[in-house]
């Protein structure tokens, strides 16, 4: 007796739900269509070091590679230090608005490993000869990204002058 009585509470309880609301599924909006050109522009007004980066990329003496920019002062001769090995180095860290966030240059020698600095700095290394010095232009997505840092705002492409003065030699 109590089976049937159940299953009468369960196909009741079931028509009850399926007639509250139209079950028929909903269609996506169709999206507008959208010029890539104004969705690239929407953007670069978001994020101002994203423009930077494209109108700096344009600058005569400019080099693109690996999602970095940079431009050769000096050419060095010597090795190119790979992610595992340390550098010696001087440098000063700009915002693209040219304020000073951070200058070693003609002061300390900084010593670090290549694998801890931020990932557009260990680009640039890694393709540095010793003995050269370059401004690297590195996009915030390869700095301090969307967080930023205690001096750096979120979102930030930043200027590097960097001496690479020593690959260090492991003893």
């Amino acid at each position: 007796m109590r089976r049937p009585i159940l299953l009468l509470l369960t196909a009741t309880a079931l028509l009850a739900i399926i007639s509250c609301g139209d079950n028929k599924p909903k269609e996506a909006p169709e999206p507008p269509a959208e010029d890539t050109a104004a969705v690239v522009a929407e953007v670069r007004d978001t994020f101002p070091a994203d423009k930077w980066m494209e109108e700096n990329k344009q600058k005569e003496g400019v080099i693109e590679s690996n999602g970095i920019q940079y431009k050769v002062l000096q050419e060095g001769t010597g090795e190119k230090p790979n992610k595992r090995k340390r550098v010696k180095i001087n440098f000063e860290v700009r915002l693209t608005n040219g304020k000073v966030v951070e200058s070693h240059m003609g002061k300390d020698v900084m010593e670090l490993p290549v694998a801890n600095v931020i990932p557009g700095l260990q680009n640039a290394l890694t393709q540095m000869p010793e003995g050269s010095t370059w401004e690297i232009y590195i996009p915030w997505q390869l700095g301090y990204g969307a967080e930023g840092s205690k001096n750096i705002p979120p979102h930030s492409a930043l200027i590097f002058k960097v001496k690479l003065i020593e690959v260090v030699k492991l003893r």
